[in-house]
């Protein structure tokens, strides 16, 4: 009893927060810092992320570069933040791409028997981790409403799965990587995911048709359990149970925002066509 009440306050706080940083910061009398919050909340999400990526690997044995990791990371996150706010998002494609070959850059100056493998732990978090988390802003300067609804969306998922699971759950999804997933338990939030969105979705942006919202859901629920696979596979790969222990009851960074970093490329795609087709 004791820790499911520990798990939900620090769910219910992580709730809230996530909830203000969307809802309320961009609505501040002043603009600068309300958007500051706003991109500061997701640099701490990126860089907690990113830096138990890399205890996870030297938990397994495996050489990494965390200073460097996370400077390169800090200074990917800092460059993409400056150019969304400053509307010059074609600087990007220099600039990303420059920072980034510092990574391998640096291995010229490393005695490393494997350089490569180095450099590749190093820029996978780059790719996997901080920089779905650094292009949030793009969904929230596109839409609020809807990069909340992508949280939202993402918890009711989550949350109806592993309820479906419990209650009607046989038939293992994903043994190999996930052995409690159940094919009951994720269409179960799948079809909770889609509903929640194609009904919830346009109260809180009604611009947007409901077909719009039907791909919103799908795309959530879709990527989010990928994303939760994608995970659970890099942990077995560590030999770890939880990312972390920053929540308790939840485990780490990468643990809640594990299929957050994978529905966002694929949201930034659905706008980015839905602007050409629509």
């Amino acid at each position: 009893m004791k820790k499911l009440l520990i798990r939900a306050a620090s769910g219910f706080v992580y709730v809230v927060l996530v909830i203000f940083v969307i809802g309320f910061t961009p609505w501040f009398h002043q603009r600068m810092l309300g958007y500051a919050i706003f991109s500061l909340f997701f640099l701490t999400m990126a860089m907690i992320g990113i830096w138990e990526y890399y205890l996870c690997l030297e938990f397994k044995g495996l050489k990494v570069n965390k200073r460097l990791g996370m400077l390169v990371a800090l200074m990917t996150y800092a460059a993409f933040s400056f150019c969304c706010f400053s509307d010059h998002m074609d600087a990007i494609i220099g600039i990303i791409p420059a920072i980034w070959a510092i990574i391998p850059l640096a291995q010229l100056w490393n005695k490393d028997e494997q350089p490569f493998a180095t450099t590749g732990f190093n820029l996978l978090p780059l790719i996997w981790i901080v920089l779905p988390l650094t292009t949030i802003q793009l969904i929230g300067n596109f839409s609020l409403g809807l990069l909340l609804m992508v949280f939202f969306c993402t918890w009711v998922n989550d949350t109806f799965a592993y309820l479906t699971g419990m209650a009607f759950g046989k038939h293992k999804f994903w043994p190999r990587h996930s052995p409690n997933k159940t094919w009951e338990g994720t269409l179960g939030g799948m079809v909770c995911c889609i509903l929640f969105a194609v009904f919830i979705g346009p109260l809180v942006q009604t611009q947007f048709a409901w077909y719009y919202w039907l791909a919103v859901g799908l795309i959530c629920s879709v990527a989010g359990t990928l994303g939760d696979l994608v995970e659970s596979m890099f942990k077995r790969y560590c030999g770890v149970k939880d990312s972390g222990n920053i929540m308790p009851g939840h485990g780490g960074i990468l643990d809640r925002f594990d299929s957050i970093i994978m529905i966002t490329p694929f949201m930034l795609a659905m706008i980015g066509l839905a602007r050409i087709l629509i």
